[in-house]
């Protein structure tokens, strides 16, 4: 039985083998085919660049899943990102010898590798305005103003509440709502909008929206806003109410309670009077 199966499985082996080389050499003059019934080798630099590419890449992507949560992908992968967006720019505009590298590799087949990871961690970056975070001088990343002031009252913010922390959070409350304020304000003002998610870089979004479920959940600093809220929704009830106010005067204190009791009556009698008339009709 070995015998017969060493006979079957042999031949397979060898047409395994013959296909890989075939398949090797229908790649290569593929690659090296130029058009003009000349076989031409690809220039080496230009895989030396997709290496480079592919690299900077995995870079990235290794950088912002690790900076994923907390969100700091933005000012800790910046660098990876400028060395990734400058070698897709090489990849792009390098030409050896007449053939440009971008045509080799980018728009080639339905699968266009390349072109896809390039989009997808590009999406990533804009997705998170992570630009916001910086100016870009001479193509180079520099943390805007606001995003170090922003820091800045950030860290404040959170050194008052580490330092202020009791088992009752009362004194935290009332030591930090100045720091907290502030930082609040100011982190509103970063944006045209009330929310700010569509335009503020996603590492200070993600910090803020830290700060206020720390202020607000796990030190319950809001009920010092109680006050102002009870007034104003009793201000809201008291609104609500006024119409049904109003029906209740006018149907009670209306014209017909100034009437003579005579008429009144009278009004009254006709009104029975007419519904036992119809009635009998």
């Amino acid at each position: 039985m070995l015998k017969y199966m060493f006979i079957v499985l042999c031949p397979l082996s060898f047409l395994k083998a013959d296909y890989q080389i075939y398949n090797k050499l229908q790649s290569d003059l593929i690659l090296q085919y130029n058009g003009n019934n000349q076989f031409k080798p690809n220039p080496e630099k230009c895989y030396e660049i997709l290496q480079d590419f592919s690299q900077q890449a995995s870079n990235f992507t290794w950088c912002s899943i690790l900076n994923s949560k907390p969100i700091t992908l933005c000012e800790r992968c910046v660098e990876k990102y400028v060395t990734f967006r400058d070698k897709y720019q090489e990849l792009l505009n390098t030409t050896i010898e007449g053939t440009s590298c971008r045509s080799i590799f980018i728009s080639q087949d339905r699968l266009n590798a390349v072109q896809e990871y390039h989009d997808n961690i590009l999406s990533v970056w804009n997705k998170g305005n992570c630009n916001g975070c910086f100016d870009w001088k001479q193509g180079k990343p520099m943390l805007k103003n606001d995003t170090i002031r922003f820091y800045k009252m950030s860290n404040d913010t959170m050194d008052c509440i580490i330092k202020n922390m009791d088992p009752d959070n009362t004194e935290v409350c009332n030591r930090c709502i100045q720091s907290y304020m502030q930082l609040d304000n100011f982190y509103k003002t970063l944006s045209s909008d009330s929310i700010g998610v569509d335009s503020v870089c996603m590492d200070i979004v993600d910090s803020m929206n830290a700060t206020r479920y720390i202020w607000s959940k796990n030190l319950n600093c809001c009920k010092l806003r109680k006050k102002p809220e009870v007034v104003f929704l009793c201000c809201a009830g008291i609104i609500a109410f006024l119409p049904l106010i109003y029906y209740l005067t006018v149907r009670f204190c209306g014209p017909i309670r100034d009437l003579p009791n005579v008429l009144k009556q009278s009004r009254f009698k006709q009104t029975i009077l007419r519904s036992i008339n119809g009635r009998n009709d």
